[in-house]
This record gives structure tokens, sequence and C-alpha cells, in this order.
């Protein structure tokens, strides 16, 4: 007899109550007319749209049985933890399939099958305590930056939602073994490392040389003739400006993780809210752009209180060889 393991479902991420208790085996092999949405997600280039079809899909707690997404209404753990890995944050790794089966030989990885919108994967791992949830997410996300890989931070929620997705071929082990921080040995896929061509916490060593090298220096510099005539500029005047520049041109400034979120809160801090477009905007010229990826990063930035000196924004400028380095 299959083993059931009950998680909360929930119609939609808008929902706050859960709608029922469903089995996650159930769940993860589920085909209905949702299916169709799903690929119908995969095949649309359109971000708007695709935002909308994922919007009509419902959702899981991977890791609890709860009335609501609140560790307080939590009245059953499942000893689970389901973690993210999105193209976005790996851009060295251009075979999806090919990974799965190598993540397939980590012993305690008992399902491992592609997100919602096919651009990544997302991974069930078997745990003892969860009580110790975030402790556990920290140490499965340190083993995979070994590896070479960066798993979604947001990953440590307890009550976070999975949605619904759909593989026909994902990784199954029913009998995978119990996570624990030190394994004993290490299996082959440990040795599976991609390499990008530089970490997102280090600065790129050389800048990229870009086509329009004066173009935003010439935009901003203070011996410009109008800029020299005109009302010197706020702080908030300046970032809008640079920023719709580096969107005119359509210049990459996200490649790197720390920067994409130090670019984000800065935005934030100035604009709040009304800034969401214009990350979206800035984001978007990564080649692995992803609008809901995108969008949970600046919804968890509005309500999170980081600090960025503006000046951050100038001095990743000044890195792609934008604007002349500030002076210290």
């Amino acid at each position: 007899m299959e083993n059931i393991i009950k998680v909360s479902m929930f119609e939609s991420a808008q929902n706050r109550y859960a709608s029922g208790v469903v089995n996650l085996w159930d769940w993860l092999f589920l085909e209905d007319y949702r299916t169709v949405l799903i690929k119908e997600l995969r095949n649309e280039s359109d971000l708007m749209k695709r935002r909308e079809l994922k919007e009509l899909l419902p959702a899981i707690t991977v890791s609890c049985v709860c009335s609501e997404r609140r560790t307080e209404k939590i009245y059953e753990y499942t000893n689970l933890i389901c973690i993210d890995i999105d193209g976005k944050d790996n851009p060295s790794i251009s075979n999806i399939e090919d990974l799965k089966i190598k993540l397939g030989e980590l012993p305690y990885i008992m399902y491992c099958g592609l997100s919602a919108s096919g651009n990544g994967l997302f991974c069930i791992i078997p745990y003892a305590d969860p009580t110790n949830h975030k402790n556990v997410f920290e140490a499965i996300k340190n083993d995979f930056e070994e590896m070479g890989i960066i798993i979604d931070k947001s990953c440590g929620d307890i009550c976070r939602l999975r949605f619904l997705s759909h593989d026909t071929q994902p990784y199954v082990n029913k009998h995978a073994e119990v996570y624990t921080s030190k394994p004993k040995t290490k299996s082959n896929a440990v040795e599976y490392i991609y390499k990008p061509k530089q970490k997102y916490k280090t600065k790129p060593p050389k800048p990229r040389t870009l086509l329009i090298p004066n173009a935003i220096e010439t935009f901003l510099r203070p011996n410009n003739f109008v800029l020299e005539s005109a009302t010197p500029l706020t702080k908030k005047q300046k970032v809008e400006r640079l920023l719709n520049e580096i969107t005119r041109n359509q210049v990459d400034i996200t490649y790197y993780y720390d920067d994409w979120i130090a670019i984000g809160n800065i935005i934030k801090n100035m604009f709040g809210e009304e800034g969401r477009a214009l990350f979206h905007k800035v984001s978007s010229f990564y080649p692995n752009y992803d609008y809901d990826e995108t969008d949970r990063e600046y919804s968890a930035m509005i309500i999170g209180r980081y600090r960025y000196n503006s000046d951050r924004l100038f001095e990743i400028a000044a890195e792609y060889k934008l604007i002349s380095p500030i002076k210290k």
C-alpha cells in the first residue's frame, strides 16, 4: 500500500485559507484540465499572460498541513522540504533534464521535477526535525552552493506554496534517505559542479565593454551644458534618470544576484510600490528573466527593512563602464 502524505491545498496563491487536504503523491502526478493551463503557461511568451495563467493554478504546502499559511496554524508536519532551482539564478545550467538526472544521484532526493514555468526544477527532500526547518534549509542551501547550484532563498518558509506542475519524466525515490547536513558519503552528483562565469557574490573582474560606453556617462555628467544650467538633481532624480537611460539602452546590469537585490532595494527605497514596474524593466534585460521571480523578490523587498545607499547603483553602473567610477 502506497504511503499517503497529507498536505494542504489552496485554490490559488491569493487564497488565505486552505480548501482541503490532498495526498502529495496524487498531487505530483495529477493530470486534469489544469494540465492544459500549465502547457499554455510554458508556451506563452507574454509575461503578463504567463502571470495570469500561473495565478489560475492551485498550490499546496509541501512541508505541512495547515488551515492558513501561517506557522501558528500548522497542525501536522510532513517532514519534507521543497526547494526551487530557478534558471535565472543558475545561468550556467543549460540542460534541465540533465540536471534532474544528476540530482537523482543524491540519496536524499525524494522527487525532482519541472516547475510550473518549465524553466526550473523543484526537489522534495525528507528531513527529521520540522521544528528546525530554517536551519535545515540553510544546510541544504549551502550543500547545493558547494555543487555550484543556487536555490531560491524563500524556500526557508515552512508554509511556502508549491504551484501545481506537470512532468512526464520526474525523478522519484519513495525510499529516499532522510537528509542530514553531514552525509556519510558523497554521491557522484556532488562532483557534477556547475561553474558560472563568475559567482554571484563577487564582482566581475573585467567589466564588459558595451557598444554605448559613454552614453549614460555623458547623460549624467555635471559639465553637460543643460544639466549645469539647471537646478541640481536630487538623489531620487539621479537614480530615476540613470535607470531610465539603462532601460532605454537595454543594458543588463542584473547578472550578479547580489547586484540585482541591491538594485531592487534601492528602487524600493526610492519609489516604494510605484517602483515595481521599473524594477521589472531593469531586470528584463537579463537573458533568463522570469516575471514571477522578479515580482516575488520585489514583494519581499517591500516588506523587508534592508537599506542600500543609492551610490551602490552608480558603483554597479561604473563596473559595466556605463559611468566613471565614483570617487571615494
